[in-house]
């Protein structure tokens, strides 16, 4: 029977998880990369497939979160399928020197470690406190780019570039680097100038959980002139866009299964393909079809790098209400846009009785999810006693955004 092992992934035990993990697929293992404070369902090890390889939360496909099985072939094939990238470049694999600062349970952070084992290169670990730290960053990689004179690459989101770019320490250390791959959500069309002057390396990506990261790529001297596209698919990746801007990638490292709803379901049609949650569009660029994203089909958000569904959120806020009994009568959660984190989820709040005190309540709910990932924590809460439905059930999110931006929040 083909066994699973659980490794959570903190950042504090980086090191100590990286070589679990691996000690697991030596061993034939689905290993399960746990977040912190995680509470999924996982399959059981009579369901799971033969082989090994790795179990990781995505947010990737449209309609909800789930859990997608990598195999051990496909994560190496993607990374040697991104060394090409690099080789196409002009850079070898080998001689680069990979900084990661992305957690193991995330994609993004995931396959700079693994990349690292198939190319042979260097490899550091860059922890939460020394990316807050620019100076000492900024220290350190000169050091390794002193001592080995070898390119320094990075992933990171959109957020932490921006934090970096304005400090003085931070864009030296950004404009160090040889390549920055760019993921996670769209880059804000002011930061990517702001890059462009500063001549900083950026190579904005495009990829899933579903996909093993990356599956096209722009390069920085493209970006550097201009584009804002996310580049070309790399050599093993197929791209259809429909009429309706719908995203369809086929490559032979899409995920395995999916773990959805107790149970495992293909993610993939009957020709191989699989439906990404993102609308997009051809452009040419160097007379070649790039890649432009356009945004989420569905409502899910991108926080901070981070694909959150404001329906479930607003599952887990209702049960918070009821347990609790809080005198609530409905609730909507929606996304609104935010200049560090992308976009940042709001809470609509229709009050049982309208002469109540309301700052209490809301100092209640937000000591109640005070252990709740950054990204799913509501930024602002607004009080709304015309909140209603529509006939079709749905919410009519363009009206609320608009209603949120002639009034004051509550907190």
């Amino acid at each position: 029977m083909t066994k699973i092992a659980v490794v959570k992934c903190t950042p504090e035990k980086n090191l100590e998880c990286s070589e679990e993990i691996l000690k697991n697929l030596e061993n034939h293992k689905w290993v399960y990369l746990s977040p912190p404070k995680d509470q999924t369902k996982i399959p059981t090890s009579s369901t799971l497939p033969s082989g090994e390889g790795i179990i990781i939360s995505s947010g990737g496909s449209f309609g909800g979160s789930n859990l997608c099985l990598q195999s051990l072939k496909n994560i190496t094939n993607s990374a040697l399928s991104t060394g090409k990238w690099l080789e196409n470049y002009g850079l070898k694999p080998n001689e680069c020197i990979i900084l990661n600062s992305l957690p193991l349970h995330h994609i993004s952070g995931f396959m700079p470690w693994w990349r690292h084992h198939t190319w042979r290169s260097d490899y550091y670990w860059i922890s939460p406190s020394l990316m807050h730290k620019p100076l000492q960053l900024r220290h350190f990689s000169e050091v390794l780019a002193n001592k080995h004179r070898r390119p320094l690459i990075t992933s990171l989101v959109p957020t932490q570039l921006l934090s970096l770019i304005n400090d003085p320490d931070g864009l030296k250390w950004l404009q160090s680097l040889s390549i920055i791959w760019v993921g996670g959500a769209l880059l804000p069309s002011n930061l990517a100038d702001k890059a462009r002057k500063k001549s900083i390396n950026l190579a904005p990506c495009y990829g899933a959980t579903e996909t093993v990261a990356m599956v096209t790529c722009l390069s920085p001297k493209d970006f550097l002139e201009g584009s804002n596209c996310v580049g070309f698919p790399l050599e093993d990746v197929e791209i259809l866009i429909n009429k309706k801007n719908h995203l369809k990638v086929k490559t032979s490292r899409l995920a395995t299964l999916k773990w959805k709803n107790d149970r495992f379901e293909s993610i993939t049609d009957t020709n191989g393909w699989w439906e990404a949650g993102d609308l997009a569009q051809y452009i040419t660029l160097n007379n070649r079809k790039a890649i432009q994203i356009l945004g989420r089909r569905d409502s899910a958000i991108n926080s901070g790098g981070e694909t959150v569904f404001p329906e479930a959120i607003e599952m887990e806020l209702i049960k918070i209400i009821s347990k609790n009994q809080i005198p609530i009568k409905d609730i909507f959660v929606l996304g609104v846009s935010d200049k560090k984190w992308g976009q940042r989820l709001v809470v609509l709040i229709k009050f049982k009785e309208k002469e109540i005190n309301k700052y209490p309540i809301i100092s209640l709910l937000t000591d109640l999810i005070e252990d709740w990932q950054p990204y799913k924590k509501p930024l602002k809460w607004y009080d709304c006693p015309k909140l209603s439905r529509n006939i079709n059930k749905k919410w009519e999110i363009d009206k609320w955004r608009n209603w949120i931006a002639n009034k004051r929040p509550i907190n």
